[in-house]
């Protein structure tokens, strides 16, 4: 898998601003490449927690997935995150504090199996 660079470093910045607060949302893009982040309305965000309503994520082909973070510095998903994975699409990342770099991501298939992630 691949993602686009720009993608990257909103997802990182994003989840070191909304830090130690959970952020997350929804990943566009085509084939292997993650190109872009889509932030859904009425998402709500807490200590250990993103909640994303289903509904409000458009009715679009170019959603591939979907991108949250974790306060800690374990990218490891949990249950509830490998549930909303199969849900949601057929990649989707963790990103760990301290939200530097890539390092800091860990990418999943739909069935909560760690791939490889490349910028590009």
């Amino acid at each position: 898998m691949k993602i686009k660079s720009a993608a990257l470093e909103f997802i990182l910045g994003v989840s070191k601003k909304f830090h130690p607060h959970e952020f997350g949302g929804m990943l566009r893009g085509r084939g292997d490449l993650i190109e872009e982040v889509l932030i859904i309305p009425a998402t709500t965000y807490g200590d250990g927690f993103v909640s994303t309503r289903l509904d409000m994520v458009p009715i679009d082909r170019s959603v591939i997935g979907s991108f949250h973070s974790h306060p800690s510095r374990d990218f490891r998903p949990s249950d509830a995150d490998i549930a909303f994975f199969g849900r949601t699409g057929s990649v989707h990342l963790i990103v760990k504090s301290p939200f530097k770099n890539l390092d800091d991501v860990a990418a999943y298939d739909g069935g909560g199996k760690r791939i490889d992630l490349e910028v590009v």
